[in-house]
């Protein structure tokens, strides 16, 4: 068993806390994982970029190459785009429509692709893909900073490794205590939103 997972997003997305709750399921399956990630100037909106190898053998390298990842988690629009070329053709990817306007200033872009723009580029990439609103749902349960678990939850819908309430309870026991309860619902209605 082998799956190579990359989530990309920005500063302030919560992609190392997605990043954790990912290693630490596939930990409790007992699993090996490796893992890296770039941040850069995360805390100013800046890229973020989380490798995450699983394996039930050896693993050498926590970086991805490219062409290599079962699995892409965009967590905004561009920044999926940039890192669309680490995922297999053959692989899967989960894309959040956010839009961040930082994420254009630090790339030189003058304005954002129309969407469908962007949707045509992943496709004739990788056919195998799904396009969600989890931050425009985070935002309607009370926090934009849920988008991570709102996409955590809707992986957990199109990726057979992971199992629902297993997973679950991974992100309620790496929630901090005050936010378990508003995690756990976003993680719910993330599962929701795949059909």
């Amino acid at each position: 068993m082998k799956m190579d997972v990359v989530i990309s997003g920005v500063g302030g997305q919560g992609n190392i806390f997605a990043s954790v709750v990912i290693s630490q399921y596939a930990m409790n399956k007992k699993l090996n994982v490796f893992g890296a990630e770039t941040i850069g100037a995360a805390q100013r909106g800046g890229s973020v970029v989380s490798h995450i190898r699983i394996a039930d053998g050896a693993i050498y390298s926590p970086l991805i190459s490219r062409g290599q990842a079962d699995l892409l988690v965009g967590m905004e629009c561009v920044e999926m785009l940039r890192h669309l070329r680490l995922l297999n053709p053959k692989g899967t990817y989960l894309f959040n429509s956010m839009r961040i306007q930082t994420v254009l200033n630090n790339m030189g872009l003058d304005e954002y692709p129309a969407n469908e723009e962007i949707l045509l580029a992943a496709r004739k990439y990788c056919p195998n893909g799904y396009v969600i609103e989890a931050s425009a749902l985070a935002k309607k349960l009370g926090n934009i900073q849920m988008t991570n678990v709102v996409m955590l939850g809707a992986l957990v819908k199109i990726m057979p490794f992971f199992d629902y309430k297993k997973m679950k309870d991974v992100v309620a026991a790496s929630s901090p205590a005050r936010f378990k309860g508003a995690n756990v619902k976003g993680f719910e209605e993330g599962f929701k939103l795949i059909h």
